[in-house]
């Protein structure tokens, strides 16, 4: 009787360890399913219905346990410990699942707004430390709503004594740089981005090796996330922003280059996309500028991301929802691995690498149909003009500018959404999140981005049933214009029925003005159909 009564209450010690256990596991669980949890999307029901079947185990376990504590039969406790241990793996594996993914959405949305400022001078110049510039010139923006350039600057003014009359005001960095150059100035306040905002501007290719930095300060202020209502179950604009550098620059500094930017517009109703490349040199007035003065698309990108959307919304008319920030060097690690993606290059040619090396390091690009690795892809994004220097005749026999460079961007994007389809495994997904995590930074917060999980099924769900491979629909838009020099500086002048061409294509995509159907549209076999380019054309204005 009294080995029974011992067998008994170490049974029942087992049982209320096990459902402890079960307990843990169950919150744990719940808990980061519940991440999922948005009133805006259908994962809400997923969600609760999930909670709903685990609370309704807990109690239906905790009967059975309790239960099996009375009858003490073998039978019942071998049913019991099988079942509940195999829940426990199961709410674990899945939890430790769950957690990874909400990681790294939350590495994308981002709480916190970079900001770092240099003082700089030239690698020539014997000036190694802020002691050795107290009596320099030192050139500063003038620009008071600039945090980079101005306002993080006058803060490492006091902090590090500087007297103030030595500071010259510019009314931008080129003039700036220029000279610092012709050593007009011993130093300058900048964006710690600087290299990758002027690397690519005409003569200061070299300015990493040209400069150095003195002194750098850097701090970090909440996030603002999108104050739009719409959801990505719904039509909704996107600015995407290419941040090239050889560096991981986005969570250091606000300010990125500014090169590539693309307004796309989706529609998950329809599946379709339209894409505008804007040149870097469109000439329009910068949003966020005391005066709101007219001066190169691209210089909006020194004040920011939130910058750069007022621009645009101010030049189309149209409400950009959200912007997404991605950096270059992503792209070469989201490329490889997909596996590499599909793209029919329009000419050969050749590009430095992502380090911008030549010599052993030159990546070439034959002409045709082909896979693209990540190396090859991000080539194919930057190449914007031929180097006869580094190549042979071969791969310099083409004519290649910024709009041409947008086109071939467009359909990088164009392939990668057609590669998503070829996600086939957990690792595969946890590999690509994690690189997006690292190399993008957006103002879409966690539940507008579970609300996106609706569109994302029907994606998948659309791509497994169309045999083409364009399963979702794009419509790449082209901004026409004409070349103007003020002051010996270029600039791109865009004629504005492009521009209202474009706009009323974006707008039909977004379901905000219904489109107007062609009466006098012919087919002949001598003539086939061609698919245009809205916004390319010959114009007056």
């Amino acid at each position: 009787m009294e080995k029974k009564k011992k067998k008994f209450k170490k049974a029942s010690i087992f049982v209320f360890l096990l459902l402890l256990a079960y307990y843990i596991s169950s919150f744990y669980f719940v808990n980061e399913i519940y991440y999922y949890n948005s009133s805006k999307s259908f994962m809400t029901y997923v969600v609760y219905a999930i909670i709903f079947l685990t609370a309704l185990l807990l109690v239906i376990f905790t009967f059975y346990g309790f239960k099996c504590i009375k009858k003490n039969k073998k039978k019942s406790y071998a049913w019991f410990f099988i079942l509940i241990i195999l829940l426990i793996l199961a709410e674990t594996l899945i939890s430790i699942n769950i957690s990874k993914i909400s990681n790294s959405l939350s590495k994308i949305t981002k709480s916190d707004t970079g900001y770092s400022t240099s003082l700089i001078t030239l690698k020539s110049s014997d000036i190694n430390s802020i002691i050795d510039i107290k009596n320099g010139k030192i050139g500063i923006i003038n620009d008071q709503d600039n945090i980079e350039g101005y306002t993080i600057a006058m803060e490492m003014v006091e902090e590090e004594k500087i007297d103030e009359d030595n500071l010259l005001g510019y009314d931008d960095y080129t003039s700036m740089l220029n000279d610092l150059y012709e050593e007009k100035i011993d130093a300058m306040f900048v964006s710690s981005s600087y290299v990758s905002l002027f690397v690519n501007e005409e003569g200061f290719e070299n300015i990493a090796s040209d400069t150095k930095v003195i002194i750098e300060k850097s701090k970090k202020t909440s996030s603002t996330k999108s104050s739009t209502s719409k959801t990505l179950d719904e039509p909704f604009t996107l600015l995407l922003m290419g941040v090239d550098s050889s560096s991981s620059s986005l969570s250091k500094s606000n300010s990125f280059n500014g090169d590539t930017l693309m307004l796309i517009t989706f529609n998950p109703n329809t599946m379709n996309a339209t894409i505008l490349s804007i040149p870097r040199d469109t000439r329009v007035p910068i949003a966020c500028t005391k005066y709101k003065s007219k001066n190169k698309i691209n210089s909006a990108a020194m004040y920011g991301a939130d910058c750069v959307m007022d621009t645009i919304t101010d030049l189309t008319g149209i409400e950009i929802d959200y912007w997404a920030k991605v950096n270059f060097q992503g792209v070469i690690s989201l490329v490889d691995a997909l596996g590499g993606i599909e793209v029919d290059i329009p000419y050969s040619f050749c590009e430095s690498d992502s380090k911008r090396r030549f010599g052993n390091n030159t990546i070439y690009i034959e002409k045709g149909l082909q896979t693209l690795n990540g190396e090859q892809t991000l080539a194919f994004a930057r190449n914007r003009h031929p180097w006869p220097a580094y190549c042979g005749k071969k791969y310099s026999n083409y004519s290649s500018n910024d709009f041409i460079r947008g086109q071939n961007q467009q359909q990088i994007v164009k392939a990668l959404m057609n590669k998503m389809k070829s996600i086939n495994s957990l690792s595969q997904i946890y590999s690509i999140l994690d690189i997006v995590g690292d190399n993008i930074d957006t103002n879409i917060d966690k539940d507008t981005m579970i609300t996106g999980f609706d569109t994302f099924k029907n994606i998948i769900f659309n791509s497994k049933n169309i045999n083409s491979d364009d399963f979702v629909g794009t419509q790449r838009l082209y901004l026409s214009g004409y070349d103007n020099t003020i002051n010996g500086i270029y600039y791109f002048e865009y004629y504005k029925q492009s521009l209202k061409e474009i706009v009323e294509a974006m707008e039909i995509n977004l379901e905000l003005k219904e489109p107007e159907m062609d009466k006098e549209f012919s087919f002949s076999i001598n003539n086939p159909y061609k698919d245009t380019q809205i916004g390319k054309g010959v114009y007056k204005y």
